[in-house]
């Protein structure tokens, strides 16, 4: 199981929550959408199954394009859902909420805007592997997600704790983390976050505090 990140957006470059909002891909994270799809043509998959957002769904059809594969969609492998957050600038919601964002940077897993906290993302995203991957069970496929629901989810399988995830880097446009499950639901970690096929493409500037929302 190949886990990715969708391409960069606008609101990736200019520090936006989008949590389940959002839009297409910038022209930057289309070219990052060709060379994750020129590295998964090597992959020979089996099956592409995508957020329903837009900007992952976009990502994912550039792949099954080139690796002649129709993408199915998943509505469980959505981004966080941040609530009143969504569409607002970082520097917006540290000056409105700066309680909450003084306890993000401590790192504690506060429910951005209403919605969901990283925990409950990490045990939906569970959840929805399990159920793609128990009706594939002999295949070699690509998940196309977030940034937040990659690095939740990782950080749960690893037993890392709610609030020390950020132990994890945060995860690349376009990045790969690799994954092995077993007939038994055991997940064996591979590669995190392998991003040597995007080498050449300008990258976005590092995340840096405390979150991967996107």
């Amino acid at each position: 199981m190949y886990l990715a990140r969708h391409g960069e957006t606008a609101d990736n470059a200019n520090r936006i929550f989008q949590g389940q909002g959002g839009s297409g891909l910038a022209p930057k994270g289309r070219a990052q959408a060709e060379r994750l799809a020129a590295r998964m043509k090597r992959a020979s998959l089996d099956a592409i199954v995508s957020s329903d957002l837009e900007r992952a769904f976009e990502t994912a059809e550039i792949v099954g394009r080139a690796c002649e594969i129709r993408v199915d969609r998943d509505p469980r492998l959505r981004e966080v859902d941040v609530g009143t957050w969504t569409g607002k600038s970082y520097d917006e919601i540290a000056r409105l909420h700066p309680e909450d964002w003084a306890a993000i940077a401590r790192g504690e897993d506060v429910r951005r805007g209403g919605g969901e906290t990283y925990a409950e993302l990490a045990i939906r995203i569970e959840a929805a592997l399990e159920r793609i991957a128990d009706g594939r069970p002999h295949g070699r496929m690509l998940v196309v997600s977030h940034g937040g629901a990659i690095r939740s989810f990782i950080a749960r399988i690893l037993g890392v704790s709610k609030d020390g995830f950020r132990v994890l880097d945060a995860v690349a446009n376009c990045g790969i983390t690799l994954l092995e499950r077993s007939t038994s639901g055991r997940y064996s970690l591979r590669t995190w976050n392998e991003v040597e096929h995007l080498e050449g493409i300008e990258r976005i500037e590092r995340i840096e505090r405390e979150d991967s929302t996107d």
